[in-house]
């Protein structure tokens, strides 16, 4: 016991007050998480959330690097975007291009699945607008029908990146595959429960419900698409839109925001968080040489059996929390010793 608690102060001693009170009073890490932190491991865990629709997944490390690594890793798009479940990834040019879009390609099980696309009865998160498109100006018989169906999805995600620039939350789709759930709405009621969010965040999250009427100054931004192989779900298509701020507010923090706008499947609305925050300096004018790196998943789904057999939702979760914990080991493992990010 004696030596679990000299591990525990020891490693509070490197991390600012705010970064240790949000770990041990907001997150509630124990003893036993906090031991192993201090070992220099990853911690990771469930979080609870209000609705049952949302999935908070959380990870903590301590990084024996500067934070400069951090920072130039993320600003490097060719590595800072690759990750272990991205198949691939492509970023948005400004305006889009039709290059952007080249590589997604709609396969024979997605043709058959869009033919029978309705409203509440669509296996692809769409609006009712878009499956009505499909239904009527795609000759579904036609040999060619996979290239036309392509060339249509290509086109509406040129269109949407280009009005999400323009007008922000005010362009993100309603979703009308289960129901009508406006994804502007979902990222709001999540964004609301901001229950585990580090403080000191307000500027950013503004900026994220405001943008594009609100600049934020210093900040690198990307919109990105990505097809993610995400535990225990089909592949998803999404659209990110990503930001690397160091907020004047919060010195010696970076944050990676990564605001979802749209996906294929499963999620209403996604936004994750990856904080570095440096460890106090040891002495009056001298750089920190590690920081802290904490992750934060949120996502809301649309429909997650639980229980039984299937219980899709428990192995989800558990598939979530497992992958937020192998990328922080990655990162940490990259930082520390000077490798590039690979997958």
């Amino acid at each position: 016991m004696l030596q679990l608690l000299l591990l525990t102060t020891l490693d509070a001693q490197g991390r600012p007050a705010r970064v240790d009170g949000f770990l041990t009073t907001t997150v509630g890490l124990d003893a036993g998480q906090l031991a192993a932190l201090a070992r220099g491991e990853v911690v990771a865990k469930v979080l609870p959330t209000g609705d049952d629709r949302d999935v908070a997944v959380f990870a903590v490390t301590h990084v024996a690097a500067p934070r400069g690594t951090f920072l130039n890793q993320h600003e490097d798009l060719s590595r800072g975007l690759i990750t272990p479940t991205r198949r691939s990834v492509h970023v948005f040019s400004s305006p889009p291009r039709e290059r952007d879009v080249a590589d997604i390609e709609v396969t024979g099980n997605d043709i058959d699945e869009l033919r029978k696309c309705r409203p509440n009865d669509c296996n692809f998160k769409l609006p009712a607008t878009t499956m009505d498109s499909l239904r009527t100006s795609i000759d579904w018989t036609a040999p060619d029908a996979a290239r036309r169906v392509t060339a249509f999805v290509r086109t509406r995600i040129l269109q949407y990146v280009t009005a999400y620039r323009e007008r922000g939350d005010e362009a993100l789709i309603a979703y009308d595959d289960n129901g009508h759930v406006r994804a502007s709405d979902a990222l709001t009621a999540m964004l609301n429960d901001s229950s585990y969010a580090p403080s000191g965040l307000s500027t950013l999250r503004a900026h994220l419900v405001s943008y594009p009427h609100d600049a934020l100054v210093g900040a690198r931004e990307v919109i990105f698409w990505s097809l993610d192989d995400l535990p225990h779900v089909r592949p998803i298509l999404r659209i990110t839109h990503q930001t690397v701020y160091s907020p004047p507010e919060l010195p010696g923090t970076t944050i990676l925001a990564a605001k979802q706008i749209f996906a294929d499947h499963y999620f209403e609305a996604g936004f994750e968080l990856l904080v570095a925050a440096d460890d106090s300096a040891t002495s009056p004018g001298t750089t920190p040489t590690g920081f802290t790196c904490i992750a934060l998943r949120r996502y809301r789904f649309d429909h997650l059996p639980s229980g039984g057999l299937l219980n899709l939702r428990g192995r989800v979760i558990n598939g979530l929390r497992d992958n937020v914990r192998s990328d922080l080991q990655r990162l940490k493992h990259d930082m520390e010793s000077g490798t590039p990010n690979s997958r």
